[in-house]
């Protein structure tokens, strides 16, 4: 029999032994990636369509699916997703990562259709697709052979995401962009280029739309439209128009004019007043001083057909009121374009005649 004073001690050896080990460093601990894994941030892609891109006698009341490389957000896929031409939409859903959609009105017979998946389509962690999708079908037995491409820029810059419209030249020869609705869309790509396939042979006018709230339609008073260079004009013999360019400009966006004095007064002697006034409205006219060099620069101009002019401003008030102070000799007409200067303009001021010699004795 163990006496009680032996088995204490034997109880308070274990326990401080259990308390050792307690306190070693666990070897076996796990490392790797914290929860949830490395961060998505690859863009998704389309992997196939239905009907098959170029695919020919489709039925009249297809399903159109679009099956992503992984899941994506919903809402930004239907709200991103265009068919042209027109027709309303009966019913969407998904299947895992296939976006379907049902149409409520049919197809039209011997028509080639077009569908475009535009910029704001994203998968389920954020990512957007890198540049737009589009793919074609028709009804008929061949897909229509018209195209046209080319590029949207802003200034010299390439405008990328910008949409753009085609219309119709005989249906709609004046577009209303609040309420005619165009007859096919595309986007511009990450620099800029767009293309349109799929048209049936005719003339189309094509304008870049400046969508400044994303919401895919014409906002009167913000967004604007600019037309390309020219209407394309597609024929048997040249079914394909290609480096079709618009130019993005805001109408309201003033402009300016740039350009030199001759004259040969002395270097601060007098001032040069160099004036600018509109043709439409009389109550807008703008000015300046030509500086030592003689240059001058005038902006924020709003676009319009402007009278530019000179004079020498002796009495450096602005008007031209005071005996010498002489006008340029012809007067310039310049068209000042929304976001442009006007630059190269010359005027010229008559040299000031030499003040008569005085006889003495007079």
């Amino acid at each position: 029999m163990i006496s009680s004073g032996p088995r204490r001690f034997a109880v308070l050896v274990w326990a401080s032994f259990a308390l050792f080990l307690l306190a070693l460093p666990c070897s076996c601990a796990r490392r790797g990636m914290p929860p949830g894994g490395p961060v998505d941030s690859v863009p998704p892609l389309v992997v196939s369509t239905t009907p098959d891109s170029g695919r020919v006698s489709v039925g009249l009341s297809p399903q159109i699916c679009i099956a992503f490389s992984e899941p994506m957000d919903k809402r930004t896929v239907r709200d991103a997703i265009l068919l042209r031409p027109a027709r309303r939409l009966a019913d969407t859903n998904w299947r895992k990562n296939v976006f379907c959609m049902s149409l409520a009105d049919s197809l039209r017979p011997a028509t080639t259709y077009s569908v475009s998946l535009m910029s704001g389509c994203k998968d389920s962690h954020g990512n957007a697709m890198k540049e737009p999708y589009a793919f074609t079908f028709s009804t008929g037995d061949s897909i229509a052979p018209g195209l046209i491409s080319g590029v949207v820029k802003v200034k010299t810059l390439p405008a990328p995401w910008t949409p753009v419209w085609a219309y119709d030249s005989v249906r709609t020869p004046l577009p209303d962009f609040t309420n005619d609705e165009p007859d096919y869309v595309a986007q511009a790509g990450p620099n800029g280029e767009y293309k349109f396939v799929g048209l049936p042979l005719g003339t189309y006018l094509v304008y870049g739309f400046k969508d400044k709230d994303a919401d895919k339609a014409f906002d009167e008073g913000t967004d604007f439209a600019s037309p390309a260079a020219g209407p394309a004009r597609l024929t048997a013999s040249e079914p394909a128009v290609a480096g079709l360019e618009i130019a993005l400009v805001d109408p309201k966006e003033p402009g300016g004019v740039r350009g030199v004095v001759l004259h040969c007064f002395p270097p601060d002697s007098v001032v040069i007043a160099v004036t600018a006034a509109s043709l439409s409205d009389s109550t807008a006219e703008f000015s300046t001083s030509a500086g030592r060099d003689s240059t001058f620069a005038i902006g924020d101009m709003p676009a319009g057909r402007y009278t530019v002019s000179c004079f020498a401003d002796l009495n450096r008030n602005g008007v031209r009121d005071g005996d010498g102070e002489v006008e340029c000799l012809e007067p310039h007409v310049v068209q000042v374009i929304p976001g442009d200067v006007v630059t190269g303009v010359k005027l010229e001021l008559p040299c000031p005649e030499p003040a008569a010699d005085v006889k003495k004795g007079d």
